[in-house]
């Protein structure tokens, strides 16, 4: 009887979900950095702007809810940390990401309620508020852009880290063929957690 000890990469849903949030993410980041931000809420191109930033708020936290189930209910490759503190500091960065995208996605919905913005979704005009300064969730929505920039640049860093040692961990998380390390078969996706 043969007994599975992994997989190679992670499953092709959970690779495609990981790359589509980042996507939309960083999108995301730069829109509001640098095409929200300098323009004054009077001007006719930010309510625009701003319904696409919302609704791409919304994709991307739905996307992180079928991403954090597909990651639950498939098998992952054996980490490449072992047991030590790299796989402690790469446990914290991955759930410190999933935790500041969900808060940068509660503080953007604050800030919609409460600026009455969801109109925009549905093609609506709306008057933005004078200054989103104004509505408490901003101060956190700037925050956390900035804990979120500060926790992807360690994830890229980690991920240049294993480069330069000539480990290839990009392939894990990319499309390919999920063969045990050991038999070099298939394998199904299965439970379980590194």
């Amino acid at each position: 009887m043969r007994q599975e000890t992994g997989v190679t990469r992670y499953h092709p849903l959970v690779v495609a979900l990981h790359w589509l949030v980042a996507l939309l993410v960083a999108g995301n980041l730069a829109a509001g950095a640098l095409l929200l931000e300098p323009l004054a809420n009077a001007d006719p191109a930010k309510a625009e702007i701003l319904r696409l930033h919302m609704a791409s708020g919304l994709a991307i936290l739905v996307l992180m809810a079928l991403r954090l189930i597909a990651r639950a209910v498939t098998k992952a490759p054996v980490s490449p940390h072992g047991k030590g503190a790299l796989r402690w500091v790469a446990r914290f960065n991955h759930w410190a990401l999933y935790l500041v995208v969900i808060a940068m996605l509660s503080t953007g919905l604050g800030m919609a309620q409460m600026g009455e913005l969801f109109p925009l979704l549905e093609g609506a005009a709306v008057t933005l508020p004078a200054s989103f300064e104004s509505l408490p969730p901003y101060a956190g929505h700037v925050l956390f852009s900035s804990v979120l920039l500060a926790l992807v640049a360690l994830h890229v860093a980690a991920v240049a880290y294993h480069h330069a040692r000539g480990e290839n961990l990009l392939a894990r998380m990319w499309f390919g063929r999920r063969e045990d390390h050991d038999a070099g078969v298939l394998n199904t996706p299965a439970k379980s957690r590194t």
